[in-house]
């Protein structure tokens, strides 16, 4: 392996900060007006990356951020290089990472760390033991940095961030340029903030769209997921949407367990009987007279499960889906788009409705370049670019019928998941899975702010415990809610509950989808939320946590108890002070009403019931 050194702009990636010079700079004195300094000797890429030449261009974006553009050129069309570039840094200050994929196997250190979005980019965080960042990069290319490996490495007092390119799957043709941009960001701000920045900086032109996100007057959503599980038929829930007003849902989303209630005629124009359509058609009825929105999940044209699809694309599918024993259909055939695209336009011309679920259609494909042993007419080789094309198209014939149509999230979401697909729509029903899909919650929040594209939908059983309800709503409240429940066997108690926390969830919109969101202690998983406006404090405990009496109380705080007990502690770090506040239990009905007059700095105790939570009131 050969050794490329550049001097030139700057910036040194390889032995940035190394100098004690600049130590002083990344731990003592995050924060100078002027800013940190870049060694100006050298920038280090490894590997041999003959025939191309590397050029650097340094760019400050503000203090203590900037954009590192690395260009290579060939003289010819040339195999990409393998090769690597790293950034050391002092890990004095670091005592967590953050990541958004997964660890490679290069990495290799001791630090507490949290890996589990299962990203398809990459954003990588150092920070302190307050979850205060220290170092934040990214990186993005033409190929969306589908041919980019990071990983970290533990060196005595250093932190060696690295980059590896082209290593594995490299692309199939030649190229004479390749670009690559990275951000790298120091400011001494939550980690939160530098993430949500550095996935605006990965995913610019996206966020210059107009982009679906969570709407108040089309939330909350009830789902038809849970009873349709159940075998409850179509007609059932038709008969309890009256109800649905009760609980102030907005919109409906149909499960794909419509399917089996309607018959395609695939044999001629992918059209549907319109006579097996009747109780759908009811539904719709009925929604609309409520004044509803509805959205349906659709994602059957994708699998070849037909005799005569099957024949008619013969040869022309991507990969086998083993548990459902159903072929994906390639499209990187023009005739497999079209009829894709003909499918749902048919369709929705039979049933109108506002909007379908798109948000899966990347994830029925693979992510990277896939052959076949015999081409049978393809027009595309990437399947990413032929997606686009599908994607394109179709949206293109659905907006000509419907301009407002709505086709799911434009972002991809992000995990850990509880499944193979991970990032189709899901729903829970056992408290065991809100750990999870807290953390997906979160995720997404760091990564997409208020255009957050989770979703999991959360189902009541019957038997459940108000108190659990009320918990499993906790983990999803920062997001768009999606419940599913039978109401005509519900208990009563039940009922409350939802009523409740979907009020609570409306009422305090503004600070829990739009205020400053703060998850915590990043390696454990983010036992705790914090979330502020200009007129709220709302935290959330979802394990043992202890929080900080502010000094002085200018606004409402409410501490919200998502934990399996009721011991709630503080830390008061003033004798003498007052706090009027009301503990309510997870059906919103007030169970204590008091003064607490703080003695000295010590921890203070309360017990506030699982589910429920506790209002300090201003200080007057």
């Amino acid at each position: 392996m050969g050794t490329t050194w550049i001097k030139q702009g700057s910036i040194a990636l390889y032995t940035l900060f190394l100098l004690m010079a600049f130590t002083k700079h990344l731990t003592a004195i995050p924060n100078e007006p002027d800013g940190f300094s870049f060694d100006e000797k050298r920038i280090k890429i490894e590997g041999n990356i003959r025939p191309f030449t590397p050029t650097i261009k340094i760019e400050q974006l503000s203090m203590d951020r900037h954009a590192v553009h690395i260009y290579l050129h060939s003289p010819a069309p040339s195999q990409p290089p393998a090769f690597e570039i790293k950034i050391k840094f002092s890990k004095e200050n670091i005592n967590q990472l953050w990541n958004s994929q997964t660890w490679s196997n290069k990495s290799f250190f001791s630090i507490p760390s949290y890996d589990r979005a299962a990203s398809s980019y990459a954003i990588i965080s150092g920070l302190t033991i307050n979850d205060q960042n220290q170092i934040t990069f990214t990186c993005k290319d033409d190929y969306e940095t589908r041919f980019i490996n990071t990983f970290v490495q533990e060196e005595e007092d250093t932190l060696v961030f690295g980059l590896s390119f082209f290593e594995d799957n490299p692309p199939l043709s030649n190229m004479q340029d390749y670009k690559v941009d990275l951000l790298i960001d120091f400011r001494n701000i939550h980690f939160s903030d530098a993430i949500f920045e550095a996935s605006k900086w990965r995913l610019q032109e996206k966020f210059s769209y107009k982009t679906s996100y969570v709407d108040t007057t089309k939330a909350p959503v009830f789902s038809t997921w849970y009873p349709m599980h159940r075998n409850i038929p179509l007609e059932n829930i038709t008969r309890e949407l009256d109800s649905l007003s009760n609980y102030n849902f907005k919109s409906i989303f149909i499960d794909d367990g419509w399917r089996s209630l309607v018959k395609m005629k695939v044999d001629t124009s992918y059209t549907y009987h319109a006579e097996s359509l009747q109780a759908m058609q009811t539904f719709d009825e009925k929604r609309r007279d409520l004044g509803l929105n509805l959205y349906l999940w659709y994602s059957i044209p994708f699998k070849g499960g037909n005799p005569v699809i099957s024949q008619k694309f013969a040869g022309k599918y991507i990969h086998y889906k083993a548990p459902v024993q159903l072929h994906v259909l390639d499209p990187r055939y023009v005739d497999v788009r079209k009829h894709l695209i003909s499918t749902y336009t048919n369709f929705y011309k039979h049933w109108r409705f506002d909007g379908y679920w798109f948000d899966f259609l990347n994830h029925l494909y693979p992510k990277h370049t896939s052959s076949i042993s015999e081409d049978l007419g393809r027009d595309y080789v990437d399947v990413s670019l032929a997606v686009q094309n599908l994607t394109f198209h179709m949206y293109g014939r659905l907006k000509l019928i419907n301009p407002d149509i709505f086709m799911g999230h434009d972002f991809e979401s992000v995990g850990p998941n509880r499944n193979n697909n991970p990032n189709l729509l899901g729903g829970f029903v056992g408290l065991n899975s809100t750990q999870i899909v807290r953390e997906k919650m979160i995720n997404n929040r760091l990564l997409y702010g208020k255009y957050t594209p989770f979703i999991e939908i959360m189902g009541v059983h019957n038997r459940d415990k108000s108190p659990d309800v009320a918990r499993k709503f906790q983990s999803i409240m920062y997001s768009n809610p999606y419940l599913s429940f039978f109401q005509t066997t519900m208990p009563p108690d039940n009922k409350q509950t939802i009523k409740f926390w979907l009020e609570y969830w409306k009422t305090n919109y503004e600070v829990l989808l739009k205020g400053d969101f703060k998850p915590m202690k990043v390696s454990r998983n983010y036992p705790a939320i914090k979330v502020e406006n200009n007129s709220k404090i709302i935290y959330t405990l979802y394990e043992y946590f202890t929080l900080n009496l502010p000094l002085i109380l200018e606004k409402e705080l409410d501490v919200i108890n998502a934990k399996e007990s009721q011991l709630v502690n503080f830390i008061s770090s003033k004798a003498g002070l007052f706090y009027n506040y009301t503990i309510y239990n997870h059906l919103g009905i007030s169970t204590e009403n008091g003064t607490l007059k703080t003695r000295k700095k010590n921890t203070v105790e309360f017990l506030v019931p699982e589910g429920g939570f506790i209002r300090f009131h201003p200080t007057n």
